[in-house]
């Protein structure tokens, strides 16, 4: 398997989900060897790309053919195409009334469909006499069938005007030609109303107004029936939003509400067809509305799409759809066959909240259709706002009783807790049973900080590294400084020692910070109860609640006597030295640069590291967005590493941006651009300049020295941040705290191990 190239060169990372919840669903299942989570490849639908050949945006579908405009440069008129997204063959034209257009005459236009499958473009030729504005000369509709054949054009009359000008989204017409236009309110701010009209003898005749008691307008629509629908959108008394559907009567200047809640947070509208009264999208699929139903019918990431990537859609009146991914472009969708399936073997994946990247990557992979498919399943489907932990608590659950899959993000859950009992395999088995692969190019540091008891049973393919920053001047030379020696560092007259915010603000990032280095993982033990963690608390108790406070970022800020905040000069805090520790972290080599010239003047700075009880190291923390584990059992281990191992490729690596890279051959390649960057922006009034080779060598040495990788387990944080609430409350004293800390996490870190 490790000599079979299952990536082609532009594959990002892997992945394909659904929602699987078990046995008895509907679509294609199998039984899997060593893994037992159920596979599920409901609404997999496969795409090519459509629309590539213009550039051109698509209004609707007529026939076969999808109609797309553009506007002109220079002119502002706009240009029509005509393509067919299966044969890419497309024609562009212009309304027949531009062709006699006279000098300084202009053409403005805009498309609408109709119930009989023709449609129209509405034209308006004028001439600008300046100052804003316009010699109308005339209205009128060119209106076209399925095979662009001109078939009429009807002059309008001067009511067409404010239709004209519409948003296409706001015009509308039914079965039996009345027209539905949404215009303002003039008696009520922000509220619009649907206004009827027919069309007859050149005139248009307004029937009235159909009132509904909601104001913020999303979309109308003509359902296969041939009445109009409008959906307006709506807030709870959460803030959370909604969308409420109309069924219009122009004749009876009615709206009736057919739906309360259609698609939650759906993101566009279109016509029904095919059976369905009318289509959306949200961020997990498509749906077909018929009746009272509301049914998936493409799942965003079992057909290789970015759930938040999908904004548009077309359907076609084959049964297919146009499908537009911010960014892909627009891709033509059709059904995957059940042969296909069958064809295709599956290989699952467990997550929590599923990084975007690795999902992303999960896409580009399930596209190459080299046999495999990743099918992921999310338990963060569970997590509820009262209960935000519940996914972690499903699927560590599953797992303890059996229910595994091929692989698993453990991200959050209690890695150790399940790496005890062997779940996992040893990533460094695979590593050195492959020939090709060398774990000398890659920092090896890396991978040991992330083991567990001398096996890497977790494996992230990039990261960043977590770190303090002070001027050399207050704090030495020395990496690695512990907690203790943090703490004891003497301060200038009004120098804080960290970001200074109210202690109530401070108390999260502290405690969510602090486990890293006060937490053994391998041996399941803690140390709240040292000393050096007593007097950090006594610090922590020591900062006022409320008042000003210090960014993160480096910006003072300061209350004005209206109480509200305003921002002083950027990174001033560390260069006026009223900050003596700056926690950053590197994403990239030229971070060094710009902490040094943007924070410190331009001052010799050390890295000091995060205060830890637990000296390992230089004291920098590796943090990466994502770990995997592979399952012990799965019989797709070779399939999953060569995914892996492309991941961890120099070609892939370098691709990466706002991270850094564990392959050290993109590492200096990344570092050699950022050494030659002669534009690198200025901030403020501060240049930043090129990263000069003693900077980048600064850089390469404390990424060597790391020993340790970022530790946060959610029960662990919900304990620390209970006591210390406590303890900012008066309720216990910081060494009280501090014990009960030890007791609790310590039971907690027992029971796991």
């Amino acid at each position: 398997m490790k000599t079979r190239k299952l990536f082609a060169l532009t594959i990002s990372l892997i992945m394909g989900m659904t929602s699987l919840t078990g046995c008895g669903m509907g679509g294609f299942q199998k039984e899997k060897n060593g893994a037992t989570l159920e596979l599920s490849m409901d609404n997999s639908w496969k795409s090519t790309p459509a629309l590539q050949s213009v550039s051109h945006d698509p209004h609707f579908s007529v026939g076969a053919h999808v109609l797309c405009s553009k506007v002109m440069p220079y002119t502002g008129e706009r240009e029509y195409c005509w393509i067919d997204p299966i044969t890419k063959e497309n024609t562009r034209f212009l309304p027949k009334c531009a062709e006699n257009l006279e000098q300084l005459e202009r053409l403005d236009s805009s498309p609408i469909k109709f119930h009989d499958g023709t449609f129209g473009i509405i034209c308006l030729i004028y001439k600008g006499l300046g100052g804003g504005e316009i010699e109308i000369h005339r209205r009128c509709m060119e209106v076209y069938d399925e095979d662009l054949t001109l078939i009429e054009t009807v002059e309008l009359p001067d009511e067409m005007f404010d239709m004209v000008y519409a948003d296409a989204s706001k015009i509308c017409t039914d079965k039996d030609g009345n027209w539905y236009v949404v215009q303002p309110d003039p008696e009520q701010n922000y509220k619009e109303v649907v206004h009827c009209y027919q069309f007859k003898d050149g005139k248009f005749l307004e029937y009235g107004v159909a009132e509904t008691e909601d104001e913020y307008f999303r979309y109308m629509f003509t359902t296969a029936d041939g009445t109009v629908h409008i959906v307006y959108h709506n807030f709870d008394h959460d803030d959370n939003y909604y969308d409420k559907v109309y069924k219009l009567d122009a004749v009876n200047h009615s709206a009736e509400r057919v739906y309360l809640a259609v698609g939650g947070e759906a993101y566009q509208y279109a016509a029904g067809m095919n059976g369905y009264d009318f289509f959306y999208i949200n961020s997990n699929g498509l749906y077909g509305v018929k009746g009272s139903e509301q049914i998936q019918l493409v799942n965003w990431i079992n057909s290789d799409f970015m759930p938040y990537h999908v904004q548009s859609f077309i359907p076609m009146e084959d049964g297919n759809f146009i499908v537009g991914d911010g960014n892909d472009g627009f891709s033509y969708i059709t059904p995957r066959s059940q042969e296909e399936i069958d064809n295709t073997k599956l290989i699952s994946m467990a997550a929590v909240d599923l990084s975007g990247s690795l999902l992303e990557a999960v896409m580009d992979y399930n596209r190459e259709d080299n046999g495999y498919r990743f099918v992921v399943k999310d338990y963060g489907e569970y997590s509820t706002t009262e209960e935000p932990y519940k996914g972690y608590e499903v699927m560590k659950d599953d797992m303890l009783n059996g229910i595994v899959a091929d692989l698993i993000c453990t991200d959050g859950v209690n890695f150790e807790s399940l790496a005890s009992k062997g779940l996992f395999a040893d990533w460094y088995t695979l590593m050195d049973a492959d020939e090709e692969f060398h774990r000398e190019d890659y920092y090896e540091n890396f991978f040991e900080a992330y083991e567990y008891r001398g096996k890497l049973c977790r494996l992230g393919i990039n990261f960043t590294v977590m770190t303090n920053t002070a001027k050399t001047e207050f704090v030495g030379e020395e990496q690695g400084q512990s907690l203790a020696q943090q703490l004891d560092i003497p301060l200038q007259d009004g120098m804080q020692r960290f970001v200074c915010q109210p202690a109530e603000q401070l108390v999260e990032p502290w405690m969510r910070r602090y486990q890293t280095g006060i937490i053994n993982r391998d041996t399941a033990e803690c140390y709240f109860d040292s000393p050096d963690f007593v007097k950090l608390l006594e610090e922590l108790n020591s900062i006022p609640q409320g008042d000003a406070f210090y960014s993160s970022e480096g910006e003072v800020w300061i209350t004005d006597e209206g109480g509200n905040f305003m921002p002083q000069e950027y990174g001033i805090n560390w260069r006026e030295n009223r900050v003596l520790y700056n926690d950053m972290t590197l994403s990239e080599p030229m971070n060094i640069r710009t902490l040094r010239r943007m924070y410190f003047g331009d001052e010799d700075i050390t890295l000091t590291g995060y205060p830890m009880v637990i000296d390992e190291g230089n004291g920098g923390v590796f943090n990466t967005e994502f770990t995997v584990s592979i399952n012990a059992q799965s019989k797709e281990q070779e399939a999953i590493w060569d995914m892996i191992k492309y991941l961890l490729s120099e070609d892939y690596q370098r691709k990466m941006r706002f991270t850094l890279p564990v392959n050290r051959a993109a590492m200096e390649k990344k570092i050699d651009i950022d050494e030659h960057n002669v534009t690198f922006a200025a901030f403020g009034e501060v240049f930043i300049g090129e990263l000069e080779s003693w900077e980048s060598d600064i850089f390469r040495d404390y990424i060597e020295g790391i020993r340790t990788c970022y530790y946060y387990d959610y029960k662990v944080h919900d304990i620390l941040m209970e006591e210390a609430e406590k303890m900012l409350a008066g309720d216990q004293s910081p060494q009280e705290c501090a014990d009960m800390m030890q007791s609790r996490v310590s039971i907690y870190l027992s029971e796991q191990s």
